[in-house]
């Protein structure tokens, strides 16, 4: 979410966590999204668009069943991972996966060592 203060442009970033090299100035805010209503409002359209794009890769991989946990970590969802393997779509840098070795068409082959 940004807020216009004369003509610098100020974010407020939702948790306790400052990405890195950001554009502008701004303040994290711990549970923004209950305390800032562009945060609020931000979250909010960040989640349809998230569901509408699950939808989308839905088609493309419907073994996956991403319509339904819409890409959450959910059991059923990270057992279909391990059963079948990582498609393009999945993030190999978010944590479980990024614990995990896949082979070349992207089957998991055991945690990383």
């Amino acid at each position: 979410a940004t807020r216009w203060i004369g003509i610098l442009n100020y974010a407020l970033v939702d948790g306790n966590r400052m990405p890195p090299n950001m554009p502008c100035t701004a303040e994290t805010m711990t549970k923004g999204d209950g305390r800032e209503y562009s945060i609020g409002a931000a979250s909010i359209i960040a989640k349809v668009v998230r569901d509408n794009l699950m939808r989308e890769y839905h088609e493309l991989y419907p073994e996956y069943n991403l319509e339904k946990h819409k890409g959450y970590p959910t059991a059923a969802h990270m057992a279909l991972v391990k059963e079948i393997g990582a498609s393009p779509i999945h993030r190999r840098s978010f944590k479980p996966l990024k614990d995990m070795e896949f082979d070349a068409d992207g089957k998991v082959i055991g945690p990383k060592k």
